[in-house]
């Protein structure tokens, strides 16, 4: 499991994504060679927490794998032009998951 953190720009930080588009521009951009499981995304204003579930050897290949997808997401969707993605993020901000 890698969790990625988008923020949106610092000029629009009240900016609110479809967490499902987001989740769809990530599925279409992954690659069997990805061997992507799931994917778990949550929206806030200014905020898309994203949690992937590659299948890996490691949690070192888990997050190569996860950096890898949401770059070409990033690069091969216009409407996320501006946002940038942090991985891990502390503790005390990370989201609580409860996927049903």
């Amino acid at each position: 499991m890698t969790v990625v953190v988008l923020s949106a720009s610092p000029d629009q930080p009240a900016l609110l994504l479809d967490g499902n588009l987001v989740t769809d521009v990530i599925w279409s951009t992954a690659t069997t060679g990805d061997r992507l499981e799931h994917v778990y995304t949550r929206s806030t204003a200014g905020r898309l927490d994203i949690v992937l579930f590659p299948l890996a050897a490691d949690a070192r290949e888990a997050a190569a794998t996860a950096d890898r997808i949401i770059h070409r997401a990033l690069t091969g969707a216009p409407f996320l032009a501006g946002w940038t993605p942090a991985r891990d993020p502390p503790a005390e901000r990370a989201p609580p998951w409860n996927p049903v």
